[in-house]
């Protein structure tokens, strides 16, 4: 039976009532949302996550040979090239259905309520998935190439005079995290007004001039937590891997770490690389709120809505009265 939402989009919030509403909307949708989060994005992330605790493995052991005294080989080099390449394409369509996921059970959510299914939010992540990995795509591109760019002209004027270089270097760096964090509200908007990618991008910096410290503070608290309960799922991986690395027992010899212990260490990666990605529920909730506090705040979006079903309402009355 669906009913209606509890928690509503498009007001005006401060700081405090956006983290507010993001933990009760988590709290309200735990099950549902994380379910559809487990079920959609999860296979591809768990797939990348064992990849990657692969490549950490085969880095201890590549360390912990040359702190005996054994040079390895190409072989062992080798080794790094396909599961690496696998884990960046795995846990990026994670990432992507992660992220569509989310934004897709939000759209949900203000239409129908908490009765939200699996097949529900795949019905749209299945549509949106694809969008939202282009613009992913496109995003990067366009970063890297401005990486670059700031690298080169950084490295010629090195070349003139370091501090020169410095003195650049500390303002482009300010500039590019600028520019960086209104880019937080593209997906979001992409996916919820239906926009291309260059109305999403620029909607994102006009919602975002004037509000960019706050924008900030939520990114930055909301990932703080989000790191913080995450690194809980760290601690069982980092034992293991300090028991890896004493596996050296005297100079010049090496022995290998046991079945047990792989096994085990594997577990703990994956666990700790799967809640990663789930946590990043919290600050793109979080993200989303500041959307559509600013578009409230700015284009009073909700408001505009409610008059429209007033007089909409007002209006059917009118006739039924007449009649």
């Amino acid at each position: 039976m669906q009913g209606r939402p509890t928690i509503e989009y498009h007001r005006t919030r401060d700081f405090g009532k956006k983290l507010n509403a993001t933990i009760e909307f988590i709290k309200e949708n735990f099950k549902p949302l994380f379910k559809a989060m487990a079920y959609i994005a999860g296979p591809p992330i768990i797939l990348g996550s064992i990849l990657l605790s692969q490549i950490f493995d085969r880095f201890i052991n590549f360390t912990t040979l040359a702190g005996a005294g054994i040079n390895p080989g190409f072989s062992e080099l080798a080794e790094f090239i396909l599961p690496g390449i696998g884990a960046i394409l795995f846990l990026l369509l994670g990432g992507t259905a992660l992220l569509a996921v989310i934004y897709d059970y939000m759209i949900l959510y203000e239409k129908q309520g908490k009765e939200i299914s699996v097949n529900e939010v795949w019905q749209l992540t299945k549509t949106s998935f694809w969008q939202v990995l282009g613009r992913m795509l496109l995003l990067t591109l366009l970063g890297l190439v401005a990486y670059i760019g700031l690298v080169f002209v950084i490295g010629l004027s090195a070349a003139a005079s370091p501090a020169l270089a410095f003195l650049l270097g500390i303002p482009a760096f300010i500039g590019f995290i600028y520019l960086i964090i209104p880019i937080y509200l593209f997906f979001i908007i992409a996916v919820y007004e239906r926009v291309d990618f260059g109305t999403a991008l620029g909607r994102s910096y006009k919602l975002v001039r004037g509000k960019w410290w706050s924008t900030f503070g939520l990114i930055f608290v909301t990932g703080l937590i989000q790191g913080v309960i995450s690194s809980i799922f760290f601690i069982p991986w980092y034992v293991i891997f300090i028991l890896k690395t004493l596996h050296t027992t005297e100079p010049g010899s090496f022995m290998e770490p046991s079945a047990t212990m792989e096994v085990i260490g594997t577990i703990s990666f994956l666990l700790y690389s799967a809640m990663r990605y789930l946590l990043f529920c919290i600050p793109l909730i979080a993200v989303a709120f500041q959307y559509f506090n600013l578009a409230e705040l700015k284009e009073s979006k909700g408001l505009m809505a409610k008059i429209d079903a007033f007089g909409s309402t007002s209006h059917t009355a009118d006739e039924e009265e007449h009649y």
